[in-house]
């Protein structure tokens, strides 16, 4: 039997963060208890129930690599066969390295052109896909445990990073800390002065003084004399001139009144998702690339028996009801072949599978829920969102000194971590590997819906302008010039995925009556992948559906509990 794994539940986004109530509350049954399905392991109440017969499992992405290991690992009896239409396994965990390439349909392949230092310990990569691990995502943390892969902090936030909000602050970025802390010192200051000024009845009069206490240590307000209460400004918001020899020269307080008109929290950034539970310290990230991951799996279904075959584009996948199987057609290079397996899983974004998947021999509920899914990617106008979201990423690779070396005499170099923005880049996440390298790669920009849309309908090199562009506005002039070696990826631009992750939302009112008669499979069919979890978009939720899958393969009666609402992909994933 394979290794026990964690419960996602012990730590899951649902049961800790109350911003979850918002979809949640109304729930048939809480998303908490379909968390608790996800067992600590894959039950087998009959071990070898599968003896002698074959799985295919189409597509090698996280989920299917997870289906095959899982099946392999807990000796269920049955061999494997994993069809991969790509020359890579992985799917949208895509690690990019010098020499590799991004093909997008429609326009010329990008190469890979980032320089490799001498003594580096791995090449430079580009994560064009998943970039970080929560440390609340336990299964995939155990697997990669269990797989001896090494790990590291990602850095999710340094107070160094910037905020450029077009039009404020004089047209120029700040040290998030100025935001962070003004806004904090501002904020506490005016309950400081609610407080005095009213009456709480269910507050006593020491509760009250706690209070204020409170308030001073979290704002950092006088603590004292006739400006207790007030806030000043404080070191915690940086300094014009660093301390040394000398004590320094403290930043001014930014204005509330220009914090607020600036909107800072909200115009296209996220300023705050680092408090958001998915976004807390401790994050991950493998060492050497994201890709890290996958390839362990693979290295362990192979070691297993697992036939993993690359470039294998399915064609046709249709049911034999006298023998209760599958025959899978595919194309390998310029042979047409064909399997039979007694089980198929698909790791395929579901709407690919139209115009592939025979559905004729499906219970209605299960048709139509696939149906429906297409509609929802196929039959909707230009400008509305499509089930397969849209989002482009941009990586550069530019020499470190640009943000790790303080420029001015109150700068503070930046190590890792995001910087937002106002303009359509979003964001600039900063490298969490290798400080004493001399050269790095950054993203450049990672944006979603209408945004992202429009860029990737832009060929690579224009997005790269608008990169660069942002780059400068964020960064100064110097900065975006320093950029170099781009790479520019849609990801809805992308053979055999079409988009970043799945937005049931876009199925409307009966989104959960389609998600519920998809997630428990029908004749030995089974979809996996982060879009039958809730957890879209990130790698754990499709580690969670390829156990559920399994398990419901070894026990037919393993519950999944039915859903009335469904989890907010803007939210999980976009944090918007």
């Amino acid at each position: 039997m394979g290794k026990r794994t964690k419960q996602l539940d012990r730590h899951s986004f649902f049961e800790a963060n109350p911003n979850a109530s918002a979809w949640a509350a109304s729930t048939t049954v809480a998303i908490s208890e379909y968390l608790k399905t996800c067992r600590d392991k894959v039950e087998v109440p009959n071990k070898n129930c599968a003896q002698g017969e074959q799985a295919v499992i189409i597509g090698a992405g996280v989920a299917g690599l997870t289906t095959a290991y899982e099946l392999l690992a807990n000796e269920i009896g049955c061999s494997c066969v994993i069809l991969e239409a790509n020359d890579r396994v992985g799917g949208r965990n895509y690690s990019v390295r010098p020499g590799d390439t991004i093909a997008e349909e429609g326009y010329e392949v990008q190469i890979c052109e980032f320089e490799t230092e001498t003594n580096e310990p791995y090449p430079p990569y580009l994560n064009a896909g998943p970039g970080r691990i929560p440390s609340a995502h336990t299964h995939l943390l155990d697997y990669l445990k269990r797989f001896n892969v090494p790990l590291e902090v990602y850095v999710m936030d340094s107070r160094s990073n910037l905020t450029y909000m077009e039009g404020d602050f004089n047209n120029t970025s700040l040290p998030n800390r100025r935001f962070a802390n003004d806004t904090r010192g501002w904020i506490s200051q005016e309950l400081f002065r609610f407080l005095n000024s009213s009456n709480f009845p269910n507050l006593s009069s020491d509760q009250i003084d706690n209070f204020k206490e409170l308030l001073e240590k979290f704002g950092a307000l006088q603590p004292t004399g006739e400006d207790r209460g007030k806030y000043l400004g404080s070191d915690r918001s940086g300094y014009k001139v660093l301390p040394g020899v000398m004590p320094g020269e403290r930043e001014n307080p930014l204005p509330l009144e220009e914090l607020l008109d600036s909107e800072f929290w909200a115009r296209g950034t996220s300023f705050y998702q680092p408090i958001d539970f998915l976004w807390q310290p401790t994050l991950f990230q493998p060492v050497g690339g994201m890709d890290q991951v996958v390839h362990a799996f693979k290295d362990r279904v192979e070691a297993l028996g697992g036939d993993i075959r690359l470039g294998a584009v399915v064609k046709n996948i249709s049911y034999n009801s006298a023998t209760e199987k599958y025959t899978i057609t595919y194309q390998q290079g310029t042979t047409e072949n064909t399997i039979e397996a007694k089980y198929c899983f698909s790791n395929v974004p579901i709407p690919l599978l139209r115009g592939v998947l025979n559905d004729d021999h499906f219970k209605p509920e299960f048709k139509n829920a696939l149906h429906a899914v297409y509609e929802a990617q196929y039959n909707v106008s230009d400008d509305q969102p499509k089930f397969l979201a849209d989002t482009t990423k941009v990586g550069w690779q530019a020499n470190r000194n640009l943000w790790q070396q303080a420029k001015g005499p109150g700068d503070v170099p930046i190590f890792g971590g995001i910087s937002w923005s106002s303009d359509e880049i979003v964001q600039i996440w900063y490298p969490s590997d290798n400080y004493h390298g001399e050269l790095g790669v950054l993203t450049g920009a990672y944006n979603f819906r209408n945004v992202a849309r429009n860029w990737g309908n832009l060929p690579p090199q224009e997005r790269l302008v608008l990169a660069r562009q942002g780059a400068k506005n964020l960064g100064g002039e110097e900065f975006g010039n320093g950029m170099k070696h781009g790479l520019a990826i849609a990801w809805q631009n992308i053979a055999h995925i079409k988009g970043g992750w799945a937005d049931w939302s876009t199925l409307g009112e009966n989104q959960a009556f389609y998600y519920n008669n998809l997630t428990n499979g029908n004749q030995n069919f089974y979809i996996v992948g982060d879009q039958l979890s809730a957890l879209p978009g990130w790698q754990e939720g499709a580690v969670v559906s390829a156990i559920n899958a399994v398990n419901k393969v070894t026990d037919p009666t393993y519950p999944i509990p039915i859903l009335d609402v469904l989890p907010n992909t803007r939210l999980m994933v976009e944090c918007i």
